[in-house]
């Protein structure tokens, strides 16, 4: 049987040497889950989240971090844990993915059981999971009711002969592909040849600064606003493209061009032979709809990455056109909201479906 470990009192070399003792005895560890991406968020936490180790004896086979938030009314009549968030939206702009408990995998789903088992001892009554692509061993507790939110992730399978663009257009629909093709015809008559520069882990501090205006000229007036805004958000990605001790984690900055023009930069973060897109900044020097330089720019780093070697090209979850008309495989990921059985979480379920009803 697992025993756990609940500390509030740890170093970051602590974590890093459990962490790296997992990693080394997991065959592949997601890039989320991981050292390279858990220790700079620690460093960024206002407050240190509670760290959580499953034990079978005296070996550590799972870790999971841990932080909770008091009521938040009228919503929400009672606290909420949150798995590897904090729980405050600034500093959760770091936005995790592939969100899991990290363990080895013949203890995941009893690693999993062991915490909820002290979940329900505790006095919040909504636990947290967000977003995750294993969310069945989280819904199996039976002190624990769940609400799940399925939200649609698309990716890129690459082959070798996707080094070449065309190759891979040819496998886009019709539409997309004319889209596309139309789309680059119109950059190169305009603006001259197009081109890809990768600039590595660590751009130059110009290069940073204009990718960071670049984002917030798009994003800085939504509602969640662009993260180049947020200290946490910057700090954070300063220390990851910084970070070289995990070699098989890193980060990839690209840079695209139409003849002199910087049409933007791609910010990639990339695990073993897996490419995930993390975020774009985008050039709109024209406001004309042949101006497309967003698919341009996944269509040349496709092809680069391909002839780079990598498997996957993953856009993750949310759903946007340019994600379908250019993926060749949609997948899911879930938010996992996990209630204790009590009068008031059943009372919140009851009042939540009269609510439906009447929309």
């Amino acid at each position: 049987m697992l025993t756990l470990d609940v500390r509030d009192n740890y170093t970051l070399d602590e974590v890093s040497s459990t962490l790296t003792s997992l990693e080394n005895a997991i065959p592949s560890v997601p890039l989320f889950l991981s050292l390279f991406w858990l220790r700079p968020w620690l460093e960024q936490c206002k407050k240190r989240p509670l760290w959580l180790t499953c034990r079978d004896n005296d070996r550590v086979v799972g870790s999971i971090f841990l932080s909770t938030s008091g009521y938040r009314l009228p919503k929400e009549p009672f606290g909420s844990g949150w798995f590897n968030k904090t729980g405050e939206a600034k500093q959760d702009q770091i936005w995790i993915e592939y969100n899991d408990i990290l363990a080895l995998p013949e203890y995941r789903q009893e690693a999993i059981r062991c915490l909820l088992d002290w979940c329900q001892t505790q006095s919040p009554q909504k636990w947290i999971l967000e977003i995750t692509d294993k969310p069945a061993e989280w819904l199996q507790h039976p002190a624990f009711s769940a609400e799940v939110m399925d939200i649609p992730a698309f990716r890129i399978k690459l082959t070798d002969v996707f080094s070449d663009y065309n190759a891979f257009l040819s496998q886009c629909s019709s539409n997309s592909r004319s889209r596309i093709r139309r789309a680059m015809k119109y950059m190169q008559q305009h603006y001259g040849e197009l081109s890809l520069c990768s600039l590595g882990s660590q751009p130059d501090a110009v290069t940073l600064s204009n990718m960071m205006s670049l984002h917030r000229r798009k994003w800085g007036k939504t509602s969640e606003g662009s993260g180049f805004d947020n200290p946490y958000f910057v700090n954070f990605h300063k220390t990851l493209m910084a970070n070289e001790q995990q070699h098989a984690c890193h980060c990839e900055v690209l840079a695209f061009y139409a003849g002199d023009l910087c049409l933007g930069y791609t910010y990639n973060l990339l695990n073993h032979d897996t490419v995930y897109f993390y975020l774009s900044a985008i050039e709109y020097a024209e406001e004309s709809n042949r101006f497309q330089p967003g698919l341009i720019m996944h269509t040349l780093a496709i092809a680069y990455f391909a002839g780079e070697g990598f498997k996957t090209y993953d856009f993750m979850g949310g759903d946007s056109q340019y994600k379908r008309s250019l993926s060749n495989e949609e997948y899911s990921l879930t938010a996992v909201h996990l209630f204790k059985k009590t009068w008031l979480t059943r009372l919140l379920s009851i009042i939540k479906t009269i609510v439906r009803w009447f929309r």
